[in-house]
């Protein structure tokens, strides 16, 4: 008896292996539909392979004629292509789950606010501030005006209102006020522009809030048309959706049907007329007023139309380097950043926390701007130079951690699953080339501070330069 049962035995197994081997294919085949990256005569193509394949190893499995031996190494052969239409099947969920996340509209701005005192005072809350003066910027955005309801809604203080960022900040350290409420990108500002600032005083308090923001895209076929795309690196850590000052002012030109795209580096301390302000500022103040006050300024500079953003932050640079295990950027010179790392001329070996050093850097060259804008485009260079790597496979899910949460852009997702496509159906070979506009360093009043500060006034024949190249990218 038990010798009868055990071919009945055998072929359920066979049966139950051949059933794992049909839902695996099926779910692998949906979430390639799914994910819409396959071009359709491949993924056809790939549906009657797969079909034939099918097939044969339910000829296989499913005949009792066949030895056991045989039946055997194709069980062994369908345990393998099991395991790997369900590791490709969950890799191809998780990245378009990410693709939707990172694509998902964002229609707010967060902006974090600061109530700073002198390291002197001995205020351990913010109910020690009840009935002090404490200054605040008045900048008449709806962001500042919640900031000091909230602080109105703990405390009873007397508010002075300041127009001057410099003003507010010699106030403080004189002791006219014990405290300011200021956003997080001013104060990196006071910092910057006062070492004693920066030393004197610490944060008592802190605090976010949300602010109603329109990003709007001039969408284009992507798969036809060309395209520019604003790449901007905002100099803070944490949420993405927090305003910030733009240290990395990336407009990248992408014509799909020549194959070419052109980078154009604009340095943070350009001089230009901020987009709705009708005043001149520092092109990264233009960050603090939101994504679309900087791509506004930028069309108006060099003449262009922005279609699309790409916004990245410290926190994203370190993830997305540090889940490659570090890339390969090229340095021009011999240097120490201000964070004192050192960097050889060539080839460096960076983590992340040094890549982001290294893109920041800018005092440690006499062209300042200009050198950290190359260096920028150096470790962009870098980083898709890791990615195309064979091995980058096996980093693929901390890679796809890093993006969540660090990465913002007005790409929808069917526009990045067209241009998957579109590469995949003609293999483009896309030429590459970086320009780079020029100025002169001098001390200029900005609109954010109502002071003079470091600028660089654009250099004229630098700007005529870059909207030609643009233009033969976009025409060609």
């Amino acid at each position: 008896m038990a010798k009868q049962n055990k071919p009945k035995k055998n072929s359920i197994f066979f049966k139950f292996v051949f059933f794992l081997l049909f839902i695996s294919l099926v779910v692998f085949l949906g979430i390639l539909k799914y994910l819409n990256v396959l071009p359709n005569k491949y993924y056809l193509l790939l549906i009657s392979v797969l079909i034939i394949v099918l097939c044969f190893f339910g000829l296989i499995l499913l005949n009792r004629r066949i030895k056991k031996g045989i039946k055997i190494f194709f069980t062994f052969l369908s345990i393998i292509l099991i395991a790997s239409f369900s590791v490709i099947s969950y890799y191809g969920y998780s990245t378009k789950d990410v693709i939707n996340k990172i694509t998902k509209k964002v229609d707010y701005k967060t902006e974090n606010y600061s109530v700073v005192i002198l390291n002197s005072r001995d205020y351990e809350d913010i109910n020690d501030l009840e009935g002090l003066d404490i200054g605040y910027l008045d900048n008449g955005s709806k962001g500042n005006k919640k900031a000091i309801e909230k602080i109105e809604k703990s405390i009873e203080s007397q508010n002075d209102d300041y127009d001057d960022v410099k003003k507010l900040s010699d106030d403080l350290l004189k002791k006219q006020i014990q405290a300011v409420l200021v956003e997080d990108s001013f104060k990196s500002i006071l910092e910057e522009e006062s070492s004693d600032f920066e030393s004197d005083t610490k944060v008592l308090y802190k605090f976010s809030v949300k602010i109603p923001e329109e990003k709007t895209s001039k969408q284009v076929d992507v798969t036809k048309k060309p395209f520019n795309i604003y790449l901007t690196g905002i100099d803070t850590y944490g949420k993405i959706t927090s305003v910030s000052r733009s240290d990395v002012n990336i407009v990248a030109t992408i014509n799909p049907v020549s194959g070419k795209i052109l980078l154009t580096s604009i340095p943070r301390d350009y001089y230009v007329t901020l987009a709705g302000k009708n005043a001149k500022d520092k092109l990264t103040h233009a960050g603090i007023y939101g994504v679309d006050t900087s791509v506004k300024s930028i069309e108006d500079l060099l003449d262009i139309k922005i279609n699309y953003y790409v916004k990245v932050n410290f926190t994203s640079i370190v993830k997305i380097v540090d889940s490659l295990g570090g890339i390969t950027v090229h340095s021009d010179y011999n240097f120490v950043s201000k964070d004192n790392y050192r960097y050889v001329k060539g080839n460096n070996i960076l983590n992340g926390k040094k890549t982001l050093s290294f893109a920041r850097e800018r005092h440690a060259f006499a062209s300042g701007d200009v050198q950290r804008g190359k260096n920028q485009m150096y470790v962009i260079e870098g980083m898709a130079n890791e990615l195309m790597q064979f091995s980058s496979v096996t980093k693929f899910d901390s890679l796809l951690d890093s993006l969540e949460g660090t990465f913002e852009t007005n790409l929808s997702s069917d526009e990045i699953s067209k241009l998957i496509k579109m590469q995949i159906d003609r293999n483009i070979n896309w030429e590459i080339e970086s320009t780079y506009l020029e100025g002169t360093g001098a001390s200029m009043s900005t609109y954010s501070t109502k002071a003079r500060s470091y600028v660089m006034v654009p250099d004229n024949t630098s700007i005529a330069s870059a909207k030609t190249k643009i233009s033969k990218v976009e025409n060609e």
